[in-house]
C-alpha cells in the first residue's frame, strides 16, 4: 500500500503503537513502548523511530509533550499487514449461535436479527445491504381468504418469506375464487424473478382477465420490497453518536450517510467484490473522517443475501470485528447446514 521503505523495526513499533492505542485511546509514549515491548532497545532509539515514523505520516503528536497517535496513514498500513482474527470467548461464540436458534419465516427477520447481533457485538453501527433483491426467484405464493373481500398473500421465494400482508378486493372471495387464483398465480409467478413478472406479456394478461386487481396487489407488494428503503438495514445508530472517539467532522459525515440509503449503499459495497474489505476514514470517493468501515459477505440458504458492515472509530478491534462477522455468518450457514464459503 504505500512506497514508504519501512524497516522491519519499523514495522513493528508502528504496530505496537497501534494495538496500544487501540486498547488506552491515550497517546502512546516511547517509554510505554520499550517497557511493554521493546525492552532491549534504547529508549533513544525508539524515540528516533517514532520521530522518523511522524515525519513520514504514520504517526501525530497531538502536543509536545504528548505521546503519539496513529494517522489514517498507520491504520491503513496496519490492516494490511497486521490483523489477525481475535478468538472468541466461549459466552461470545454461545450468544450468537442461541440468537439464531429460533425459526426465522421471513428473510427480513433473519437480516434485521443478524444486524441487531452485529451491533450487540461490537458495539459499533452495523449495516446489511441486501443485493439483487430484484432477481429473486418467485417460488410460490399462497393465498389465503379471510372474508369476503380479504386475502392473506404469502409471497416465497427460493430462500424464503419475503412478505405476508393482507388485502383487500372489491371482487368477492370465496373458496372457488381462492383455489383458480392460488393456480393461475402461481402459474405465471412461480420460477421467475420479481422483475421479470412486473413485466407481463399479451397471453399473461389474457389469462389474468379475471384476476386482474389479484395480480396488481401482488406486484405492488412486490414493487414495495424492491424499493430502497427495503434494501438496507441498520442497527446501533446512536452507539455512534456515543462513542468518544468521534469529532465534528467525524458525525456530521455519519449523519450525512445515513440520511441517505444510496449513500449507505455505496459506502458499504465498496468493497463488494471480496469476502471481507476495509475502509478507512474519508477520500475521495466519500467515506466518514476517523471513522473504519469493515464488510464482509453474507450467504443465506446458500445464497448471497448482501453485505453486512460494521461501521466505528478507526482504533476499532479489527481481530476482533472480523471475527465477529465471521462467527456470525458460521450461524447463518447453520441454521440451514448449508454453504456459506
Amino acid at each position: 500500500m504505500s512506497n514508504d521503505n519501512l524497516s522491519e523495526r519499523k514495522q513493528k513499533i508502528l504496530k505496537a503503537v497501534v494495538d496500544e492505542y487501540i486498547v488506552s485511546a491515550n497517546p502512546i509514549s516511547s517509554g510505554e513502548i520499550q517497557s511493554k515491548h521493546f525492552s532491549e532497545i534504547s529508549s533513544a532509539t525508539i524515540r528516533n523511530e517514532l520521530s522518523a515514523l511522524e515525519e513520514m505520516g504514520y504517526l501525530i503528536q497531538p502536543h509536545v509533550s504528548a505521546g503519539r497517535i496513529p494517522s489514517k496513514k498507520a491504520y491503513s498500513l496496519y490492516v494490511e499487514r497486521f490483523v489477525e482474527k481475535s478468538p472468541l470467548t466461549e459466552d461470545e461464540i454461545a450468544f450468537i449461535e442461541q440468537s439464531f436458534h429460533s425459526r426465522f419465516g421471513k428473510v427480513e427477520d433473519i437480516v434485521r436479527q443478524t444486524a441487531k447481533v452485529i451491533s450487540d457485538m461490537t458495539n459499533y453501527t452495523s449495516v446489511i445491504i441486501l443485493s439483487n433483491i430484484e432477481n429473486v426467484l418467485l417460488k410460490e405464493i399462497k393465498l389465503v381468504g379471510l372474508d369476503e373481500h380479504s386475502v392473506l398473500v404469502v409471497i416465497i421465494t427460493d430462500s424464503g418469506i419475503i412478505r405476508d400482508k393482507v388485502i383487500t378486493l372489491s371482487t368477492p372471495v370465496d373458496e372457488t375464487y381462492i383455489k383458480d387464483a392460488n393456480a393461475m398465480i402461481n402459474k405465471i409467478f412461480s420460477g421467475r424473478s420479481i422483475i421479470a413478472i412486473q413485466q407481463p406479456d399479451a397471453m399473461i394478461d389474457a389469462e389474468l382477465a379475471d384476476f386482474k386487481e389479484l395480480y396488481e396487489s401482488v406486484i405492488e407488494i412486490l414493487k414495495a420490497y424492491c424499493r430502497s428503503e427495503n434494501n438496507v438495514v441498520m442497527e446501533g445508530r446512536s452507539k455512534f453518536l456515543q462513542s468518544s472517539d468521534q469529532s465534528r467532522e467525524s458525525t456530521k459525515d455519519f449523519l450525512e450517510v445515513i440520511d441517505t440509503n444510496e449513500k449507505i449503499v455505496d459506502l458499504i459495497n465498496d468493497g463488494a467484490g471480496i469476502e471481507y474489505s476495509v475502509k478507512i476514514g474519508k477520500d475521495e470517493k466519500g467515506g466518514i473522517d476517523k471513522c473504519a468501515i469493515v464488510t464482509a459477505k453474507y450467504r443465506y440458504k446458500g445464497k448471497e443475501i448482501g453485505h453486512a458492515g460494521v461501521i466505528g472509530p478507526e482504533r476499532m478491534n479489527y481481530g476482533k470485528v472480523i471475527s465477529i462477522l465471521e462467527s456470525v455468518k458460521k450461524a447463518l450457514n447453520d441454521i440451514d447446514g448449508g454453504d456459506n464459503e
